[in-house]
């Protein structure tokens, strides 16, 4: 009896419909999203968008090298007549198919597909604690080697782009700290203290980030000798050029000298790590400013090729209320320097003391003036969670004896004899926000009170002296009181005079200070060699842009926080000691191993990453971070080139077909059941146990990070032509393109070499008759640049 079988799904071939080109290949036309194009007999529809250059289609198990498998089920399309979508890698194209490739309905199948994938998948992209510090430290880089006991180290890929480590780990407000996945599981980690930890372990023998460039010739001044002109001077000194900083006050440091107290940053440590700029050759003038003994026309008349403007912001801003002239209304910044350098202050014990503000120099104010033995009233017109500085101030502040008064605006000064004996207050209700994103507070009516002081302390920030440049100089100030400058290169209206940190930005913290050092640096340096400045420009906006993040919520066993030890409060009255009494060598090991380690060396090149960010995966609503929702797997990197991450195999299988199907040696296979399916070698033994020949092909084809070629530097290749046949297998099967072969094929051309056949790295490039017979058509470096954007963390071994 015969059996009749009806295919639903693919449509009735029509050969009226199909023609011949000139090679005689059958084709004909399909409309895919609207467009009419030419598709060949047998070809697959993911193939023929491809071919006509549609890349939207997105797909993580297909290579041309292999048959298709439509495993990820992420390049589903519509076809006209047919009801339910098909994967367009293993359809194969027919003579009228109208096709639609993306849809609401295709969108959110693809998103839950991923979903899938990421519910498994116990690993993370990037670190956001990397992305949200403005120097952009490689954060888990340098806590794998503190971790590890490796001190110098961790110091010198610190300074690669912070040079001051120990004096930030005391004084930055850690941003990335706020961004830690950690926070997830526990606590998040103590990443500034790790690294003034491994700083100060190497203050007396500092290390540096790289070899320091032979002299260039050029010279650059820079006025300023703050956090960001030492950290332009740093760099640039690295790259060769010779630095003079012009300083107006007697010691260098700006503000870490002359306006954070002795108990958060000790001087004299201090020092000790900006010896590590005048070791690099930087030289230092101090007592001369700008706009009073010199002019920018006497630098360039002096040979300098650049300027660098770091002044900063040393002009606190007023108290704006009736009797802000009065005796006992004193500066925020010469309270703090007077302090510093030992010069009498106008604080003493029991002085009633009001500081307005709620950032970092008020609470500095306020803190010293408890340790001179005042009664401190900290009042801020806005509440707790508005204020700039971090809740540890804050706590700090209060623990230490200050009175923190919130939604409360000073109206009115109260004098007998033009001396300050009161500070009139109206208390406020917040409304709506302003421009800076906070709340604006709103006066109530009738609420005013009276708090009774000597001492009135107005910290509400600071802003630069615009009486230092003339119009002579050729710089312009902004509407803001800012030097205004492009924002991406940060040169200034006048070629060859560039403009960072406080008088640039306004006022600022110290790292974001320092990471416009740094930027300077790199754009100055341009500059002297002569680079286009617009194309500087455009290359150091998209290094700064910030890349999208997808949170996968770890899944990690708890292990609590290692608590920096602290200097008692009762110690702390009347006295100036660092509060911050330091790790012990094995405290700071064990609280840096608690870094979930949130970098992968495939992030920027990762198709999971691409898709998972253009789908607008935030979260993931199949998981809760719980140990039965994750597999844990140990990662292999017993091989000597290639690296296994099971944690993030996603189980496309492309690796087991390349290796079978292709290479040969079948070195993987798919084991366990339903959820506990893998990918693995047999018996998940090392790839060193298998027959695997090392040539990558499986790294190519991995969509993510799960498998990764381990770092190598090799500089010479040796061939053993008295065994070697001339068969040209190694050409086809080389999944990097790096070999090639004559037109008659033979590698013939060694033969140039003469008789020594061990050849330089780039021997094979340079040889005028090389061709590329076969390159892998879907090259990780071949990806298009992903939208949006997604930064790649620089190279670093994952290796012990």
């Amino acid at each position: 009896m015969a059996i009749s079988v009806r295919d639903h799904v693919s449509p009735l071939i029509q050969p009226s419909l199909m023609h011949r080109n000139d090679i005689g290949h059958a084709s004909f036309s399909i409309t895919l999203d609207g467009k009419v194009m030419q598709a060949y007999e047998g070809q697959t529809i993911l193939s023929v968008a491809i071919d006509h250059g549609i890349r939207d289609i997105p797909n993580l198990c297909n290579d041309e090298k292999l048959e298709p498998t439509s495993a990820c089920r992420m390049c589903l399309v519509h076809i006209e007549g047919i009801e339910r979508p098909l994967p367009s890698c293993n359809t194969a194209a027919e003579p009228g198919m109208v096709i639609t490739t993306n849809s609401d309905d295709l969108f959110h199948i693809r998103r839950t597909n991923l979903e899938m994938m990421l519910s498994d998948h116990n690993a993370y992209c990037q670190p956001p604690c990397q992305v949200d510090c403005p120097t952009h430290i490689d954060i888990p880089g340098y806590l794998e080697l503190i971790a590890q006991g490796a001190m110098t180290e961790a110091t010198r890929l610190v300074k690669e782009v912070l040079p001051f480590p120990y004096i930030l780990g005391l004084t930055c407000p850690a941003p990335c700290q706020h961004a830690c996945r950690r926070a997830l599981v526990d606590e998040e980690i103590a990443i500034c203290r790790m690294h003034g930890h491994a700083a100060e372990s190497n203050l007396l023998n500092p290390p540096v980030p790289y070899v320091q460039d032979p002299p260039t010739g050029k010279k650059v001044a820079i006025i300023g000798g703050g956090p960001s002109g030492l950290t332009c001077a740093y760099y640039l000194a690295l790259r060769g050029h010779y630095c003079k900083v012009f300083e107006m006050q007697p010691q260098a440091g700006g503000m870490l000298r002359y306006g954070i107290p002795e108990y958060r940053l000790p001087k004299d440590m201090m020092d000790r790590e900006f010896e590590h700029v005048w070791h690099l050759g930087v030289d230092l003038q101090t007592n001369v400013k700008l706009g009073r003994d010199f002019e920018i026309d006497d630098l360039l008349a002096q040979g300098f090729d650049a300027v660098y403007l770091a002044i900063g912001a040393w002009t606190s801003n007023p108290l704006g209320a009736p009797g802000e002239d009065a005796e006992g209304v004193i500066n925020a910044i010469a309270f703090l320097g007077d302090k510093v350098v030992g010069n009498s202050v106008p604080v003493t014990e029991k002085d009633e003391v009001v500081v307005l503000g709620g950032g970092f120099t008020t609470f500095d104010c306020t803190r010293t003036s408890t340790r001179l033995g005042a009664r401190v009233h900290t009042v801020y017109r806005r509440g707790r969670s508005e204020m700039t500085a971090t809740p540890e101030e804050v706590e700090d502040g209060e623990a230490e004896g200050a009175e923190v008064i919130l939604y409360s605006q000073a109206t009115r000064v109260i004098t007998e004899n033009n001396k300050v004996k009161g500070l009139e207050f109206l208390r406020n209700k917040l409304g709506q926000p302003d421009a800076s994103g906070r709340r604006r507070p709103v006066p109530i009516e009738g609420s005013e009170y009276v708090i009774p002081c000597t001492t009135i302390i107005p910290a509400y920030g600071q802003k630069p002296d615009t009486r230092v440049l003339s119009e002579q100089s050729g710089v312009r100030w902004t509407k803001w009181g800012t030097i205004q400058t492009n924002s991406h290169n940060f040169m200034t209206d006048r070629e060859g005079i560039f403009a960072g940190g406080d008088c640039q930005m306004g006022a600022k913290t110290i790292i974001e200070c320092v990471a416009q050092g740094k930027l300077n640096a790199r754009s100055i340096h341009s500059y002297l060699m002569g680079e286009d400045m617009n194309e500087v420009a455009r290359r150091l906006e998209l290094e700064e842009r910030r890349p999208d993040l997808f949170d996968i919520v770890p899944y990690k066993p708890v292990e609590p926080k290692v608590k920096m030890p602290m200097l008692p409060y009762e110690e702390r009255k009347r006295n100036f000691q660092l509060i911050e009494m330091g790790y012990l060598q094995e405290q700071a090991q064990r609280e840096a191993a608690r870094c979930l380690q949130c970098a992968c060396p495939a992030a920027g090149q990762c198709d999971l990453q691409k898709y998972s960010i253009e789908h607008g995966l935030a979260d993931n609503r199949f998981h809760a971070g719980e140990a039965r929702d994750y597999h844990d797997y140990d990662t292999d990197l017993s091989h000597s080139f290639i690296l296994r991450d099971p944690n993030k195999c996603i189980n496309c299988t492309q690796c087991v077909r390349v290796c079978h199907d292709v290479i040969g040696p079948n070195c993987y296979g798919m084991f366990g059941k339903g959820f506990d399916t893998i990918v693995s070698t047999p018996f998940n033994v090392s790839l060193h146990e298998t027959d695997c020949v090392s040539c990558g092909a499986c790294v190519q084809v991995c969509p993510t990070g799960s498998l990764m070629m381990a770092e190598r530097h090799l500089a010479r290749y040796a061939f053993a032509l008295d065994r070697c046949i001339f068969c040209g297998d190694c050409v086809e099967v080389c999944p990097h393109g790096a070999l090639g072969e004559t037109p008659n094929f033979e590698l013939s051309f060694f033969n140039r070499f003469g008789d020594d056949i061990t050849l330089e790295k780039n021997d094979l490039a340079n040889a005028p008759d090389y061709l590329v017979r076969q390159r892998l058509p879907r090259g990780k470096k071949e990806l298009p640049i992903m939208s949006p954007l997604v930064r790649p963390l620089p190279a670093r071994s994952i290796r012990e």
